[in-house]
């Protein structure tokens, strides 16, 4: 395979490198200052190839030992069994030996066999075709060695001496053996004496082929030498081996043998040699060379030979002579005469001269003639060594004087090299030169003749000229339209563009505008053809100065600079001058390009001037349309018809019929005590938000971003809603100069508004005629509605003037009026007086608003200003209560969001619109402003959607800041990271604080059922105490996250209050709470209530059957195990029992000991405490009595509970704990909690009823009802328990008379229907609820407004005093309906005890609890 062979070749390359070279000479070179030769990037020794043959090695050994002693060349040898694999190898192929199919030639791989010799093909007609499979590595021929290959029939010199001695016979002469004349096989050995074993058979081989019969009989005629083998001549052998002349043939026997070798040598020319000078001879062939030489030397006849060559040489053969070669008869295959001599040839591989010049050198003078070779060959023949080698040494010793004329000289360069020294740099005298190298590119092998002869230096070319190729003799002058501007050019350079060469030879080309200012802008252009089409190019190589021109990108101005092209024009370098689409220039001024913002169709681009049709070109970028035209879809300008004012006339009226639907609209809503439901809200609210929706777009279509199809469309038609008038084609209707038509845009709100006039005094004179007046609230309401509607466009509007586009050209122009320039002149100037006076209108507007909301609502609220609220209602009927405030954040934003678009950085415009928009989403998802839910979802979600729109708006912006929008994003970054920080650190702190300080002082663990008010009181009367000074945990306030409680208990707690309650154990929440406090080691105290049972040992193991759904707290980590450990726990812990009725003192008596306990078992003297009210601490109940007639005497009012039910007690404490800072300023007004046999002081003008489960099935509380209702006292109902009932029927046929039944000794009213009476007076009053123990209502903060409510109607005078007459009171049904609606005072019905001070204070409880009166309006 073709792989191994080239391993082979590697390894013997290998081999030779690594073995040290044998030296000749005494002088040889040492081999450590021997060098290679690079081939293809490769370093390696100068390899030299010769055939197998004595000749080949001695030849090549001579050269060998000359390159390497001499010359100085690492050397190796390589060879091969044929010269025809010389060219193969020395052409780099790596399967030589492959020649016939593929020798693996053209691989790439670098060339290892570099130099052959003595190659017998020289002229051989199959050579071009080898070198032409060789390919681009094809060898080259350095013609003959010196001597000639011979070749033909020689006889040995035995026979040779006996024929001359013996019979006078030159038998070196052919024709001593005309067997017409002599018999020279007399002197010969015969045909038998050869063993035909040893021979070949006529089938094989040269003899064997139908081409040498046919030219064989073509030359002689001898048809008798051939045979007719199918159709095809063949050589007609004896015994299959011997070919017999016509000489001998009859007699074989007689015939003189000549064997040859090889595949039947010399078989084409002998054969006719035999036959036409009739010798008689037999041509055979021996089996292999060796037979063939063994044959030839026993026999010692007549042979086939070649020289020089040793095989013979003991038996000096003589070459038999024939006539003189006809060259002519050996073209037409007639070979009568000798055989010619063979060229016998050098070859090299192609790249010889260049990777070893000295080598190259060396072969073209290397010449052997005949007698060298053969002398050399005689010589080792003579010593008998073998060693050709040596015979080449001493040839080479002995021959000093022939070889020294063909070692080239170091210094005489041929044409092509130059001089260099022993650093390899380039000389140019010949005193340090010690080589030749090929002159490289840019520079010139220059002949010089010194006193040593001829040589060639390498110079640089000069400026002007260059050389580009390597070995070249002289430098070439630069073309037109190129230069060299350094010595030693490899290439001219082309002019560059902007420049010209018009003479050849430059060393710089001249400058187009050479000295003008616009030199950077001129260029070298030339007009090609692009599909069809002429376009303009820069190129270079201009040849003269009618190139130049200006750069592509510059026009020519009038005064002929180049100046550049600018934005919106594309100049071609031609001097023609494009406008761009959207972009418009005049004629007269092409530099001063205006970009038709808005559409831009109409400016089509092409040459300056140019309008789309009909538009008006004299106007700022094709603005306006010429008269009698309007604006088209298309850009383009179209006849005015009359549909333009039908279209314009039916606008008008639907605007008008709007405005008059929207006032009957709001004059049905709020009127007689009517309000809108919710869905009717939703859908309102959802009108107005489409409409502020489409403002919002119109906004985003002022911004300067370019929108495109089809969301261009949707802007352009929104902004009608900005009275854009012109898509209704109002130029069709009447022509307004443009501060007219801003004038008409900015005040088209006015006739609104006298619309809405005219409406409502229509409505008023034709429907009620005048009955209650001009009833002006109804206009102020409609009014008020369409400019909150309205508010950005008419901002928007007033704007116009400050939002300007910039011009290419420098020049501003406002943005909806494109054909006015901001400069503050003429039509602009106008535009701004029209608006600094229009500006009064929004800005007024925000601040009446601002005005109403923040500081008269509240006070028209207390006064209960029912026209008030009327008339602007539409600043807060769509909010919650307490929300009113978000009219003005909404006027302030749309505010902000119409400034957005003056400002003219669009990247600061993009930024400051969506931080607005996340503002509101803010805003809005903290304050929840809505009335309905659904409201608070769409606003949030709209907000949302428009700050994606102008995200997305954001990839298409016209003009991007990045410095400014990424210091923006640094910026923003920044923030990020702090905040993190900061929460991080805050983090952090809160852990360490919670750690070494707890956040809750106390936790109140109680069952809102069975303790809500309860801990409500105590936590009341824990955070008054200055010994507190943690916070109190109630859920109610503190708990936003159920997911926090336990933590709240395990982290952020000192000490758990467990209120001890009949259900408290059943709780699963409650029994988390304990259990995560005795896990974390919380200090723990129970505060026993009357109905409060400790868990039973049997109690704690049937938990689970108590307590079904106390395994969901495993989700929290608590498993049932841990709960029954915790009840067995709550046996042992410190236990405050309370005793009898709940009063204040009993309370504060509690909290003290709390304090004082520190609420630790460990610390406690005894593991119980009990405590007892201040009634049962005092035996003398006169002794009470009268103690309290001191204390309270002068009250004004009191409030009656049920003592027996403790929550009731516990929720009136509250009240009176949060209602008398209230009234503390006003003298009486404190109120005090009556004792269960008590009646109500002679001071009491308001009684206070807390309503409670059963609580007038209390006979003490029926009593002090039928007294007070003697007295005619004020009452006032409050709802303090979920349980409680309204007083239905049965209650008035069954409940009062089984009570009065039980109560028949005591002192009664005499009639049961007095009694009945006096309770259904008391829910004539609308009841207060103040209930402590259901849901997330008794928050501090909802307890405090309704505390404030309950003071406003005890302040209010409206409260109506009872009696003991018949009165018809209302139905349960009717009592219901009207139980949630609470009425505001007004300021005549305040009481006569009430002081100056009294209006004030209404004042700020008014102002802190505005939504009270939000069902009202």
């Amino acid at each position: 395979m073709w792989h191994r062979s080239m391993m082979l070749e590697v390894l013997v390359l290998g081999l030779a490198i690594s073995v040290k070279a044998r030296t000749c000479l005494e002088e040889a070179i040492p081999e450590n200052q021997r060098s290679n030769i690079t081939v293809g990037g490769v370093s390696m020794p100068l390899a030299v190839w010769h055939p197998t043959w004595a000749s080949g090695y001695t030849s090549a050994y001579v050269f060998s030992i000359l390159a390497g002693d001499v010359l100085g060349y690492h050397m190796s040898e390589n060879s091969g069994s044929s010269s025809r694999e010389m060219i193969f190898v020395l052409g780099g192929c790596l399967d030589p030996a492959a020649l016939a199919t593929d020798p693996k030639c053209g691989t790439g791989e670098p060339v290892k066999n570099h130099i052959g010799f003595e190659n017998w093909f020289t002229s051989d007609p199959q050579v071009p075709g080898w070198i032409a499979k060789v390919g681009a590595q094809a060898p080259v021929s350095m013609g003959s060695i010196g001597y000639e290959g011979l070749e033909g029939m020689y006889i040995m010199d035995t026979p040779l001496s006996a024929g001359l001695s013996q019979g006078g016979l030159h038998l070196e002469f052919y024709g001593s053996y005309n067997s017409s004349w002599y018999h020279p096989e007399v002197y010969l050995p015969s045909i038998s004496s050869i063993d035909l074993s040893l021979m070949r058979t006529c089938n094989s081989d040269k003899m064997s082929l139908s081409e040498v019969a046919n030219i064989y009989v073509h030359a002689t005629g001898d048809y008798e030498g051939v045979v007719n083998v199918n159709g095809q001549l063949k050589l007609k052998c004896w015994n299959d081996v011997w070919w017999l002349s016509p000489a001998c043939r009859n007699t074989p026997q007689s015939c003189i043998p000549v064997v040859s070798g090889g595949d039947s040598w010399g078989v084409d020319q002998i054969i006719q040699q035999i036959s036409l000078h009739d010798m008689p001879m037999a041509f055979g062939t021996a089996i292999n060379t060796s037979t063939w030489a063994s044959i030839n030397i026993a026999n010692k006849g007549v042979l086939y030979n070649f020289e020089p060559d040793v095989t013979f040489l003991a038996q000096h053969p003589k070459r038999i002579g024939f006539p003189l070669n006809n060259a002519r008869e050996y073209t037409q295959n007639i070979y009568g005469t000798e055989m010619s001599g063979t060229i016998l040839s050098n070859w090299y591989f192609k790249d010889l001269k260049t990777v070893a010049k000295r080598a190259h050198s060396l072969l073209s003078d290397y010449k052997l003639s005949q007698d060298d070779i053969y002398g050399m060959l005689d010589d080792v023949g003579f010593i008998g060594d073998d060693d050709y080698w040596a015979g080449a040494c001493r040839w080479v010793l002995k021959n000093r004087m022939l070889w020294s004329n063909w070692i080239p000289d170091t210094t005489t360069c041929s044409e092509g090299y130059g001089l260099v020294d022993s650093a390899g740099s380039l000389l140019e005298t010949r005193s340090q030169a010690v080589d030749c190298k090929i002159c490289p590119v840019g520079r010139a092998s220059t002949p010089v003749t010194d006193g040593t002869g001829l040589t060639h230096f390498c110079l640089q070319c000069p400026k002007g000229t260059s050389q580009g190729l390597p070995g070249e003799q002289e430098c070439v002058p630069c073309d037109l339209g190129s230069y060299s501007a350094v010595p030693g050019s490899m290439a001219c350079s082309l002019c560059a563009v902007g420049s010209y060469g018009s003479i050849t030879g430059l060393s710089a080309c001249s400058v187009c505008g050479n000295g003008t200012v616009s030199e950077k802008l001129r260029s070298t252009n030339k007009a090609v053809m692009v599909q069809g089409g002429e376009e303009w190019v820069a190129y270079q190589g201009a040849v003269s100065l009618d190139a130049c021109g200006c750069v592509k990108g510059a026009r020519i101005d009038a005064s002929g600079e180049c100046l550049p092209c600018g934005q919106g024009l594309t100049c071609e370098g031609s001097g023609k001058v494009m406008v761009f689409e959207g972009f418009y220039a005049a004629a007269d001024s092409p530099g001063s390009v205006f970009k038709c913002y808005g559409d831009a169709r109409r400016c089509p681009g092409g040459a300056p001037g140019t309008c789309a049709p009909g538009r008006d070109n004299e106007t700022v970028a094709c603005i306006s349309c010429k008269s009698g035209l309007s604006p088209g879809d298309d850009g383009a300008c179209k006849p005015c018809s009359s549909g333009n004012s039908a279209v314009f006339s039916i606008a008008i009226i639907l605007t008008v019929l709007a405005i008059a639907i929207l006032y009957i609209f709001l004059r049905s809503e709020g009127q007689d005590g009517k309000s809108m439901s919710n869905s009717l809200l939703v859908a309102s609210v959802a009108v107005g938000q489409c409409v502020t929706v489409f403002q919002f777009l119109g906004i985003f279509r002022q911004l300067k971003i370019s929108w495109g199809s089809p969301f261009v469309e949707v802007l352009d038609f929104v902004s009608l809603l900005a009275f854009n008038f012109e898509l209704l084609s109002l130029s069709c209707v009447v022509t307004f100069p443009p501060w007219q038509m801003y004038a008409v845009r900015v005040f088209c709100v006015l006739p609104f508004f006298a619309v809405a006039c005219c409406t409502h005094f229509l409505y008023v004179g034709l429907r009620k005629r005048f009955v209650d007046g001009l009833e002006m609230f109804a206009v102020v309401k409609v009014m008020g509605n369409l400019m909150m509607v309205f508010f950005i466009s008419v901002a928007g509007a007033i704007l116009a003037p400050f939002r300007c586009y910039t011009h290419p050209n420098g020049l501003h122009a406002v943005q909806e009026f494109g054909g006015v320039l901001c400069n503050f002149q003429g039509e602009h100037q106008k535009m701004l007086m029209v608006a600094g006076f229009a500006l009064i209108l929004p800005v007024s507007f925000l601040a009446i608003v601002s005005y109403v909301v923040i500081v008269e609502l509240p006070k028209r609220m207390q006064k209960a200003d029912v026209a008030f609220l009327r008339t602007w209602s539409f600043l807060f009927y769509r909010f919650r209560p307490g929300a009113a405030l978000f009219s003005v954040i909404l006027l302030l934003r749309n505010t902000a969001l119409v400034i957005v678009p003056v400002i003219p950085r669009g990247s600061a415009q993009v930024l400051l619109c969506m931080l607005v928009l996340c503002v509101s989403i803010l805003v809005t998802s903290f304050m929840l402003p809505w009335r309905t839910l659904e409201c608070n979802y769409m606003e949030a979600s709209v907000l949302a959607g428009l700050a994606l729109c102008i995200s997305l708006g954001s990839l298409f912006m016209e003009d991007v800041d990045v410095d400014s929008v990424m210091q923006f994003c640094l910026g923003l970054f920044t923030a990020t990271i702090l905040l993190m920080f900061g929460v991080f650190i805050w983090g952090f702190a809160k852990f360490f604080r919670a750690k070494y300080r707890k956040q809750f002082q106390y936790f109140l663990c109680h069952q809102k059922a069975g303790a809500g008010a309860f801990a409500r009181l105590l936590k009341c009367e824990l955070s008054r105490m200055s010994a507190v000074k943690g916070k109190v945990f109630m859920d109610y306030d503190d708990l936003q996250d159920l997911t926090k409680l336990f933590g709240y208990v395990a982290f952020d707690t000192e000490h758990l209050i467990i209120l001890g309650t009949k259900d408290i154990l059943t709780r699963k929440w409650c029994m988390g709470e304990v259990t995560t406090g005795r896990l974390h080691k919380i200090n723990t105290v129970v505060v026993a209530l009357p109905d409060y049972e400790p868990p039973s040992e049997t109690y704690v193991q049937d938990y689970q059957v108590h307590v079904p759904d106390i395994t969901e707290l495993v989700a929290h980590g608590i498993s049932l195990a841990a709960v029954q450990e915790t009840l067995r726990w709550m046996q042992d812990l410190p236990t405050i029992e309370l005793l009898g009725t709940l009063d204040s003192t009993l309370a504060r008596s509690l909290c003290k000991e709390l304090v004082v306990m520190h609420v630790s078992p460990g610390s406690m003297f005894q593991n119980s405490v009990q405590l007892n009210c201040e009634a049962q601490d005092e035996p003398d109940k006169k002794a009470r009595l009268a103690s309290r007639k001191t204390q309270y005497n002068g009250s004004k009012v009191a409030i009656l509970v049920d003592y027996r039910n403790i929550e009731a007690v516990a929720t009136a404490l509250v009240l009176q704990l949060m209602v008398s800072p209230l009234l503390v300023s006003l003298e009486g007004m404190v109120p005090y909690i009556m004792a269960a046999d008590e009646e109500a002081m002679p001071t009491v003008r308001i009684l206070v009823v807390i309503c409670s489960q059963e609580c007038f099935a209390n006979p003490d509380i029926n009593k002090v009802l039928v007294s007070s209702a003697a007295r005619r006292l004020k009452v006032l109902p409050v709802i303090a328990e979920d349980g409680f009932r309204f007083p239905t029927q049965d209650f008035y046929d069954e409940v009062l008379t089984k009570c009065w039944r039980r109560s028949a000794g005591d002192e009664a009213p005499a009639k049961l229907s007095q009694f009945a009476a006096v309770i259904k007076q008391v829910f004539q009053e609308i009841p207060v609820d103040f209930k402590l123990q259901g849901g997330y209502s008794a928050s501090t903060q909802d307890l405090e407004v309704k505390a404030k409510t309950i003071a406003f109607r005890l302040l209010g005078g409206k409260l109506r005093p009872m009696s003991l007459e018949e009165h018809r009171s209302a139905s349960p049904e009717e009592l219901e309906a009207r139980s949630p609606i609470l009425l505001a005072p007004t300021e005549d019905l305040l009481p006569a005890a009430a002081d100056e001070n009294t209006p004030q204070l209404a004042t700020e409880l008014t102002e802190q609890n505005s939504p009270i009166f939000t069902a009202f309006l």
